[in-house]
């Protein structure tokens, strides 16, 4: 019974690692030669849920809370190839069950090579490499900032921009697996973007982002009555509105939503974003 309620316990802490919502990632169309796109991204998090290996929502006895700095670049090497580099800043809070926990620090760094391989009039394919580096925390951190482990991940990207009543608009679309080289398990990542200017100066986003593990890691022991598990999958909707405060910067606020799941968080949460692109 006790390493039950131990697992429900971590399980509902795992979302801690993978709630951010991914419409502001890096998109097909990357950046031409000399050009660089930067955002700086505050997210918040929170959940008194979690969502069992069955997808059944229950109460945590408690609430998980995380707030996350995100600094974003995007750098052109070529006309046909972008560097990206993603990084973050996390403070946790965990007052489940019954004593109040904290950690805070930096995270994983993500740094990746975007190639265009097709352009058309108005569409574009590239694929996307990316290496998963931990910054040094422990595991055994309570709650965790991450897996502290190693990966890799290998994406195809298609975008597309429409003109629908005057109005111009793109969708995104992003199919891609990671591996973090036994725990937790390898991962068939997507996501669906899409946004259309409602106004002059105002873009609506909307996005669906899957992360959907296959259930081939092994689970890490971390005490004596409790396994980190290394499976979840997870759905998340999110909800967006991007302001041109002029042609250089741009504003982005939204919400999102953990509308489905298996072995991780039921909660949701806010970001907040700034654009800058030369």
């Amino acid at each position: 019974m006790l390493n039950k309620v131990c697992f429900l316990f971590f399980a509902a802490t795992v979302a801690g690692c993978i709630y951010c919502p991914s419409v502001l990632v890096a998109g097909a169309y990357g950046q031409q030669k000399g050009h660089f796109f930067y955002s700086l991204q505050s997210y918040y998090y929170s959940t008194d849920q979690y969502i069992d290996e069955k997808s059944d929502r229950h109460d945590r006895g408690g609430t998980y809370t995380k707030f996350e700095l995100n600094p974003y670049l995007e750098y052109g090497v070529t006309d046909k190839d972008t560097v990206t580099v993603n990084s973050f800043y996390n403070w946790l809070t965990d007052d489940a069950p019954g004593s109040t926990r904290k950690t805070q620090g930096v995270t994983d760094l993500e740094i990746g090579w975007q190639h265009r391989i097709l352009t058309g009039k108005n569409r574009v394919a590239a694929i996307h490499g990316m290496v998963i580096i931990p910054a040094g925390y422990s595991i055994d951190d309570d709650p965790r900032l991450g897996y502290n482990r190693f990966g890799a991940e290998a994406s195809l990207l298609y975008g597309q921009s429409f003109k629908l009543s005057d109005k111009y608009g793109f969708v995104d679309l992003r199919l891609g697996y990671r591996d973090y080289l036994g725990y937790p398990s390898s991962q068939i990542r997507g996501n669906a973007t899409v946004g259309y200017d409602i106004l002059t100066r105002w873009q609506l986003l909307a996005a669906g982002d899957l992360q959907y593990g296959l259930k081939d890691g092994h689970g890490k022991q971390l005490g004596l009555n409790l396994q980190a598990q290394p499976n979840y999958r997870l759905l998340k909707l999110s909800l967006g509105a991007r302001f041109r405060i002029n042609a250089q910067y741009s504003l982005v606020v939204g919400g999102y939503q953990h509308v489905w799941g298996e072995e991780t968080g039921g909660g949701g949460g806010g970001y907040v974003s700034l654009w800058y692109s030369n």
